[in-house]
């Protein structure tokens, strides 16, 4: 037997087969908060549309400041006015922030640099005069010309976002359809979460989990069901699931055990095994498959950090690029805190937790079935495969919970 793909080649030959979903539709701005655009935002005019003052102050010719140091004021220009006043040479007009500045004047000079005018307004006096044309005026065009693409496609949508839309005119916008998930939990030894287990049973906490995980990583969870461990109950259930959902996510029954049928059934049904393992932990027996239609079928393991890790390690890339999502998945580097004892086989990813300072602690675990110590973590951080201690100050990749 072949030995397993490691982590990062697990994904890569995974996502290869994820195809872009197509369908879209069009959002309201007050509910397009992350969301995934689909059509760029575009400029409907020059941002900013005139040459802006960008203090309050006096707006002027620079070449003016070579004759003199004091200047009729001849007019006052506000934020929301027009600018069609009449400066003639020699002189300038108080401008407040935002104003639009007349055409014939290239700079602003701040209220401090002034004596700010004498009694009546008429006249003021500048006390330096070695300011560069241009200043302070932001000027028409600087930010973005007229049909330029102001955020791209792709983009998940933030507030700056939702500002930039209306800045634009944009009451609605055009955003990639969430992807339906259909969940199938299993297990003859899992029962509803609000039954009283006897000793050799546990309630479903992988449901709730997962339709959090789905819903935080922008999918939608359209069904959950929960599938005794019965070939038939098993096949109906992914028929089912596949013919209705854009990905389907199972929950245990994928690994050697003789009530283990979910693989077999998706082999049935004419579903193309992807990937069948990887060499990490948990989540060893993680399968990822595809059915003609482009349906994706993410298998999990049934312990719940396995299913915690494993959802947010293939599952949440698998949803990023059905929805055809420009940045990847928010890794990023942090420092170890304290020494941690890796897997010398397998490539670990472990739940921490981010200090003040945001370096990560791995807490003391039981193995996947613990979920318990997870509730204090903000993430997984990847460690290496070794035999000796990952110590405190080394440099490790993070992964931040949805």
């Amino acid at each position: 037997m072949p030995p397993l793909p490691n982590y990062e080649d697990a994904l890569e030959q995974v996502l290869r087969h994820a195809e872009v979903m197509t369908s879209t539709e069009s959002v309201a701005l007050d509910g397009a908060m992350d969301r995934i655009l689909a059509d760029g935002v575009r400029a409907d005019r020059d941002q900013p549309p005139f040459n802006r003052a960008a203090l309050d102050g006096y707006a002027m010719r620079h070449a003016d400041l070579q004759q003199s140091d004091t200047f009729q004021v001849v007019a006052t220009v506000a934020a929301g006015q027009p600018a069609t006043v009449d400066v003639p040479p020699g002189t300038c007009v108080a401008i407040a922030t935002g104003a639009p500045v007349p055409e014939t004047l290239d700079m602003v000079i701040p209220h401090e640099r002034s004596d700010r005018g004498d009694r009546n307004g008429a006249s003021v006096r500048f006390q330096s005069t070695d300011l560069p044309a241009g200043n302070a005026i932001h000027l028409r065009g600087a930010d973005a010309g007229k049909d330029d693409v102001l955020v791209q496609p792709g983009t998940r949508l933030a507030p700056a976002h939702l500002g930039l839309a209306a800045a634009v005119g944009l009451d609605a916008v055009t955003v990639r359809t969430r992807p339906r998930v259909h969940l199938l939990t299993s297990g003859d030894e899992i029962v509803n979460r609000t039954c009283d287990p006897l000793p050799h049973q546990v309630r479903n906490s992988n449901g709730p989990m997962l339709g959090g995980l789905i819903e935080r990583m922008g999918a939608v969870l359209a069904a959950h069901h929960h599938v005794p461990d019965e070939p038939d109950d098993v096949r109906a259930a992914l028929e089912t699931a596949l013919a209705t959902a854009d990905v389907v996510v199972t929950v245990g029954g994928i690994s050697a055990g003789d009530r283990d049928f979910i693989p077999p059934m998706l082999d049935a049904l004419g579903v193309t095994t992807l990937l069948a393992g990887a060499a990490i932990q948990p989540g060893r027996p993680i399968r990822v498959a595809r059915d003609n239609s482009g349906t994706m079928v993410v298998s999990l393991p049934g312990n719940p950090v396995s299913v915690l890790a494993m959802a947010c390690l293939f599952l949440w890339p698998v949803l990023h690029a059905k929805l055809g999502c420009a940045a990847p998945v928010p890794w990023r580097e942090i420092t170890l805190a304290r020494d941690v004892q890796p897997n010398p086989r397998r490539s670990q990813f472990r739940p921490a937790v981010l200090d003040a300072a945001g370096d990560a602690t791995v807490p003391h675990w039981q193995g996947s079935g613990d979920l318990a110590h997870t509730a204090e973590t903000d993430g997984l951080v990847a460690l290496p495969m070794q035999d000796q201690p990952v110590p405190a100050g080394t440099r490790l990749p993070f992964l931040p919970w949805p």
